[in-house]
């Protein structure tokens, strides 16, 4: 039997990079998954590559609104969640100086806010499965690096949020693990001002195998957080 056989888990920002090889890891462990994207287009197409797929919602994780139709229509659609993984994201690369109200907000109501809204609507479903919560923030969760203040403020706090859900749950039966990559080989490196090479990165697929492997854990053991590296050390400019 796989791993995650009968297990229904939501991804948000499973259109591509990370959310996507999340999505396919899952899959090949016998997932039931329901994708949530803000464009339609890539989220069809990724939709369509993972065959354990039972629900794909385009829409805004920052939007209440939305995110309360997402979750109504889980209920009514799939009556079930076991996993809720939290991995939207953006992310801006500007000196402190010209980093915009807009660049601040998009950061914060993106890698912050989404997963306040998201995990809050969760919960009801969460605590009748005992299930748990995969927070994909970052190794700038930890690290502060320049040119990074909208994306680090945001990253801190969600790593902030994490420890609080992490220690409010645990009488639900609801895990928390946060998961903190370090810079990965997706459209994200295209935000720096200076040529990023993919060798040397991590890939999505390792950030995939970090979630399940924490995930596959038996029920008595929880993984709080993992730090996940290159092995051949940090890549130039930060993560």
């Amino acid at each position: 039997m796989r791993q995650l056989e009968g297990k229904t888990v939501l991804i948000t920002g499973a259109s591509r990079g990370i959310g996507l090889a999340i999505a396919r890891a899952l899959d090949g462990e016998g997932a039931r998954l329901i994708l949530v994207g803000r464009t339609p287009a890539p989220l069809k197409r990724a939709a369509a590559q993972v065959p354990g797929t039972v629900m794909s919602m385009p829409m805004d994780v920052t939007h209440p609104g939305e995110v309360k139709r997402l979750f109504s229509a889980v209920r009514k659609q799939v009556g079930r969640l076991d996993v809720l993984i939290n991995n939207a994201g953006v992310f801006t690369f500007k000196p402190f100086a010209k980093t915009t109200l807009n660049d601040w907000r998009r950061n914060l109501e993106t890698n912050l806010t989404s997963i306040f809204l998201t995990t809050q609507a969760a919960l009801p479903l969460l605590r009748r499965s005992k299930g748990d919560v995969v927070n994909i923030l970052s190794v700038s969760s930890r690290i502060a690096f320049a040119n990074c203040s909208a994306y680090s403020a945001a990253k801190f706090g969600a790593l902030g949020l994490t420890g609080v859900l992490r220690r409010e749950l645990r009488a639900d039966g609801i895990r928390v693990t946060a998961i903190l990559p370090g810079m990965t080989d997706t459209r994200m490196k295209d935000e720096f001002d200076f040529p990023v090479q993919s060798e040397g990165l991590l890939q999505p697929e390792d950030v995939a195998a970090a979630v399940l492997s924490a995930l596959v854990q038996p029920r008595r053991a929880l993984v709080e957080e993992i730090l996940l590296m290159p092995s051949t050390g940090p890549v130039s400019g930060g993560n």
